[in-house]
């Protein structure tokens, strides 16, 4: 993820670990690493909001891993370019990009 709500994301470091998402279409499924937590969750095409994960949140980061959340649960639809993901809210503006 490189971007949550207008704002770039810290690249992961020693202290921080880069965040990952992978979506399974077919399957209407997330998984991910952020921080010290892993989220998980369902999403559907008509627009349901994603399962929020139930790990824990690392001390570390915890701005970050709580937008990352709150972008997930914000996601209504997406925009896909050749390298980028863009999640949307209702609205249609742009909650998190993540890139390739």
């Amino acid at each position: 993820m490189t971007e949550i709500g207008g704002k770039p994301v810290a690249a992961g470091d020693s202290d921080q670990r880069k965040i990952v998402l992978a979506f399974d279409a077919p399957r209407g499924t997330y998984s991910g690493t952020s921080g010290c937590t892993d989220p998980a969750g369902r999403f559907a095409k008509n627009g349901a909001s994603p399962a929020s994960d139930k790990s824990q949140t690392c001390r570390v980061d915890e701005q970050t891993v709580r937008a990352m959340r709150s972008a997930l649960q914000d996601t209504r639809g997406y925009r896909i370019t050749s390298t980028t993901l863009e999640l949307l809210n209702a609205k249609g503006e742009i909650v998190a990009k993540l890139e390739r």
